[in-house]
């Protein structure tokens, strides 16, 4: 089974979802029920997906509140895993200063194994500052301990008998995770957007997350050329970049879904008392990356898609702002209209 760094000569297509909780979010409102509803609506979601073409699904994780109903993504894509037989399964991200390193590489072999080979494992520090100050961790605390925790993660993840000492984490006694995953260690994708972060991902060989902005190519530009000079071959294959869609069958229509999503959004993100900086990436995940017809969508992702030379894209098509019946509209119109046109796709020279 092809992992998504695979085959750069096509883009793949990878759905990702908060499965967020759809009902009342005030604590006593709360409805178990409600809950499960939207969680086997997400599975049947994703067994979809796979029915119509798409590559993978890369599962958020968050915390504290109804934002997410999976706030243990390996649990989510375990039982994803026994729904289907081709989708890859991921994270995007899990949050690396809020986990073990070497636990997380055992869930990984783990999700490898269950699934017959289709795990693959993303990584980040978390794009909410409410969420990292509930676990009292400031950005500072949080950048140290990912630094160390991606460092233990990779040599769990590909290395017999570690030992390690750090400041967070520390194994004396020589040790090897187990299970591994099928072939070579899995290679992990890495969310970077500041200049310093991408290169640091290059150099280290990891893949690249990011955001299909209008920085795109430049971004890749850069993690290339920092993984070139520290001796590693890498492609836009090894890039994978987010951005919402919204497809309808016109244009007025999309942008109608587009408009009530964000400020659906901005009410929630006002809600959670979430700070500026953590607003700051809801306009291309509610629909502000893509949106518009059919043909509309494909015209301006193919310009995008090829002037980056990226090849990976993980598309936001559902949420608690957008209906749940619009999603699947999304799903289907781009898996039939747009994805097949965007697959063979060559990039820029």
């Amino acid at each position: 089974m092809p992992r998504l760094e695979d085959d750069p000569s096509i883009v793949k297509f990878v759905r990702t979802d908060p499965v967020q909780y759809e009902g009342d979010w005030t604590p006593d409102k709360y409805d178990p029920d409600l809950a499960q509803e939207a969680m086997e609506s997400a599975l049947d979601d994703a067994v979809e997906a796979e029915r119509l073409g798409y590559d993978g699904l890369m599962l958020t994780e968050h915390h504290f509140d109804a934002w997410t109903l999976a706030p243990s993504p390996m649990l989510y894509l375990a039982a994803l895993a026994a729904r289907t037989s081709r989708l890859r399964l991921g994270q995007s991200v899990s949050i690396l200063p809020f986990h073990n390193p070497w636990r997380l590489a055992e869930e990984a072999g783990m999700l490898d194994i269950l699934s017959n080979g289709r795990a693959e494992i993303g990584v980040g520090k978390g794009n909410f500052a409410v969420e990292r100050a509930r676990y009292g961790l400031s950005a500072e605390d949080s950048e140290e301990r990912f630094n160390e925790g991606i460092e233990l993660l990779r040599r769990a993840l590909s290395e017999p008998g570690v030992t390690f000492e750090g400041k967070f984490n520390r194994i004396d006694v020589p040790s090897t995770v187990y299970p591994k995953a099928f072939g070579d260690p899995l290679r992990p994708w890495v969310a970077g957007f500041k200049p310093e972060s991408v290169t640091k991902i290059g150099r280290e060989g990891d893949n690249l997350f990011g955001i299909l902005g209008p920085h795109a190519g430049a971004i890749l530009q850069r993690y290339l050329e920092a993984a070139y000079e520290a001796g590693h071959e890498r492609s836009g294959a090894n890039c994978m970049a987010a951005t919402g869609i919204i497809v309808a069958p016109t244009d007025k229509e999309a942008a109608e879904i587009a408009e009530r999503a964000y400020e659906y959004g901005l009410k929630t993100m006002i809600d959670r008392r979430a700070p500026e900086s953590d607003r700051s990436y809801l306009p291309v995940f509610t629909g502000g990356g893509f949106h518009g017809s059919p043909s509309t969508v494909l015209d301006k992702m193919a310009g995008s898609v090829q002037a980056s030379g990226i090849r990976r894209l993980i598309l936001v098509m559902r949420s608690r702002f957008i209906p749940r019946e619009q999603s699947r509209q999304t799903m289907h119109l781009f898996a039939e209209d747009v994805m097949p046109h965007l697959r063979h796709l060559a990039a820029q020279p």
